[in-house]
């Protein structure tokens, strides 16, 4: 398939997709999720410490892999200033962190168990999560957190 004036586009309708920071982001996010669990049920088998405890290593080894992922992969950060990144992302992480266990804590004393109330409370931060990354954590990449253009669509303008 050509445009207008002849030329192929540059890529696929899914490539463009995969090459969004959200799509990255989102495939990440279940990855940091799914090592949360583990690590969660994990400490919750094998452990006798309170549930916020265990959600508070879970998260804290979570965010550790989360950081290093989205900067590198999700986000196409590695070129920026790691210091400038972790002093936007400790107090997003912070932020998220408190909202994580008083979800947590909320569900679990209203009668959810604990597996269905960290992952509700993850769903609830990841809209949050996604915006401040993108446009505040990583964003000494240029244009999306990243490399410029590479959240951008193919735009091809036609010959005057």
């Amino acid at each position: 398939m050509r445009d207008a004036a002849g030329r192929k586009p540059s890529g696929s309708r899914l490539s463009r997709v995969y090459r969004h920071s959200l799509t990255r982001f989102l495939a990440f996010s279940a990855v940091g999720l799914t090592f949360d669990l583990t690590v969660l049920v994990l400490l919750d088998a094998f452990t006798t410490l309170p549930y916020q405890a265990s959600v508070t290593i879970a998260f804290v080894l979570t965010y550790a892999l989360n950081f290093m992922l989205n900067r590198w992969f999700a986000f196409d950060a590695a070129h920026g200033r790691v210091a400038g990144q972790l002093g936007r992302f400790v107090p997003q992480v912070t932020a998220d962190y408190l909202l994580v266990v008083f979800g947590v804590t909320l569900l679990v004393e209203l009668g959810v168990p604990l597996l269905p109330a960290r992952v509700l409370s993850a769903f609830t931060n990841a809209v949050l999560n996604y915006c401040a990354y993108r446009w505040w954590t990583f964003r000494d990449g240029g244009a999306g957190g990243g490399v410029p253009g590479r959240d951008q669509h193919d735009h091809h303008s036609a010959p005057a």
